[in-house]
């Protein structure tokens, strides 16, 4: 196996270079910046560590803030409406339907300073009504918006061959033209303020698991669009942060709804690659996903993301990227320096397997 040779070699390369460095490198100068260059990497881990533990500070005229939220239906923006609801905020809530449920319930357990707003981030028109209707709100209560929070997210779970095209295409219209669009349309009055845009992306944006392509193509472009940004506004004085987070147990990661979409995908399918595949594939499909959620072990502590979307949007100081909990933290920092062989290899093994492959050829290419 090809991933295992690769990573044996690295292996055996990384031992001679430590050994060589030990027993040929005499020069001060080396030695110093060798260590320069291991400060420089372990410094950003360091800080981000000692900030889980420091105090939050908030701006001090947080009251007079108001902000804009999409995806406040559900999960994490409707916690974070209710949250900036209670330190004052005038919260845009921008909700998928705007009668449904959700935001019913947001409606009625908040403040009468909250405002409902219809606003599907995939129709221009509901946008751009969107845009009007802040704009006349602030107007009226002499404010400016000071963060637009693009919170708004779908997913989908499958194998690239198993998900139809449509499928790739409505996930990047949500998760990243959503966000462009929202962004573009609310930046003139960000700029007037000078505040803050917030885009929640996910740790799936830096690190691609089975099953989670299309939704992690889509987040690996909001992240790329939020460092794009980021060097834009500078001169408009509009600072650009991420909120990034491990797995949470929030309706996209609903067991069932993750079966049924899986089920939807395979039903699309054509049927000679499921031929392909064989029987049983589907099951086997199912279980590798449910394994990796319970491996993957998604948190019920909400409020680490909240905290962080809280201190992104209206804190003093507020980092560039936010990881959301300790546990996130640790692990996004494993994964980002876990070797691509070995974290392929382990991938590999726990992954399905078509009935319709020989055993002799059952190995990476």
């Amino acid at each position: 196996m090809y991933l295992l040779d690769n990573l044996m070699k690295k292996t055996f390369i990384f031992g001679v270079l430590y050994v060589l460095f030990h027993v040929f490198i005499e020069t001060n100068f080396v030695r110093n910046l060798l260590v320069i260059l291991a400060a420089f990497y372990v410094t950003g881990n360091i800080f981000d560590l000692v900030w889980y533990f420091l105090p939050k500070r908030m701006l001090p005229d947080i009251q007079d803030k108001a902000v804009l939220i999409t995806g406040c239906d559900t999960g994490f923006g409707y916690e974070f409406a209710k949250k900036l609801d209670s330190l004052g905020v005038l919260v845009f809530a921008g909700c998928l339907y705007s009668e449904g449920d959700g935001a019913k319930e947001l409606k009625s357990s908040c403040s009468d300073k909250l405002k409902i707003i219809q606003l599907d981030v995939t129709q221009n028109e509901q946008v751009e009504n969107a845009v009007e209707r802040v704009a006349s709100i602030l107007q009226e209560n002499k404010k400016e918006l000071w963060a637009v929070v693009n919170n708004a997210g779908i997913a989908f779970p499958g194998e690239v061959e198993l998900t139809p095209i449509d499928v790739f295409q409505k996930t990047y219209d949500v998760n990243t033209l959503g966000q462009v669009r929202v962004t573009n349309a609310f930046l003139s009055l960000l700029k007037k303020s000078k505040g803050r845009l917030v885009n929640v992306i996910s740790a799936a944006g830096y690190l691609t698991g089975p099953l989670l392509t299309s939704y992690s193509m889509s987040k690996h472009a909001g992240i790329s669009l939020s460092n794009g940004l980021r060097q834009e506004l500078m001169k408009w004085s509009v600072s650009v942060h991420t909120i990034e987070p491990w797995f949470y147990r929030t309706d996209i990661m609903n067991d069932d709804k993750i079966d049924s979409d899986i089920q939807k995908n395979w039903d699309n399918t054509a049927k000679k690659v499921q031929e392909e595949y064989g029987e049983g594939y589907l099951d086997k499909v199912k279980w590798t996903q449910n394994f990796t959620l319970q491996t993957s072990r998604p948190r019920s502590a909400m409020y680490e993301v909240v905290d962080s979307l809280t201190h992104a949007t209206v804190g003093r100081n507020p980092k560039l990227r936010y990881i959301p909990g300790l546990i996130g933290f640790l692990f996004t920092t494993a994964f980002s320096i876990l070797p691509k062989e070995l974290y392929c290899t382990v991938i590999y093994i726990i992954s399905p397997k078509a009935n319709n492959l020989k055993s002799e050829s059952k190995k990476l290419k």
